[in-house]
């Protein structure tokens, strides 16, 4: 199992919201109903899973903590895929190490928004942030890392 931290906005306030992805024999993938069915958040989540090209194996996608009743959007996309990645290969995030963008069927990394109240919700807990190319933004004490793909996303964020 691998613990994801995925940036949320909810109300106008930017939040952690943490996933926990699981692999296990099989070739299905199941999703928390914490996690909002529409379109945009089952499309990038099902980019994520498609994209890894397994037919061996379910994944789980669980949203922990109670404060937080409903995920959504296409920014999760990123995060979902290095979650996934990582469960699959036996890595980890990266300690302090964050990412938001959506991403394609092909695997590129898409544009965000509300970054801004993202950022907020990382000051003081973050030393890495990976955004998507051309959504870079200058924060103290923040490297902000922009990625087109995710084999470069992978190479910033994830640890064996």
């Amino acid at each position: 199992m691998v613990r994801v931290p995925v940036l949320a906005v909810k109300k106008g306030k930017g939040m952690i919201v943490y996933l926990e992805i699981e692999a296990r024999r099989g070739g299905a993938l199941f999703l928390d109903a914490k996690l909002c069915s529409d379109r945009e958040t089952r499309e990038a989540i099902n980019n994520a899973f498609a994209l890894l090209k397994i037919r061996w194996k379910d994944i789980l996608v669980l949203v922990k903590g109670r404060s937080f009743n409903c995920l959504c959007g296409g920014s999760l996309g990123l995060s979902v895929y290095l979650g996934m990645y990582a469960c699959l290969r036996g890595l980890k995030f990266k300690p302090k190490t964050f990412a938001t963008g959506g991403i394609d069927k092909k695997g590129k990394i898409v544009s965000i928004s509300e970054l801004a109240e993202k950022i907020k919700a990382i000051l003081g807990k973050a030393e890495v942030l990976l955004v998507p190319k051309g959504q870079g933004l200058p924060v103290e004490g923040i490297k902000v890392k922009e990625v087109s793909d995710l084999k470069e996303a992978m190479k910033i964020a994830l640890i064996r």
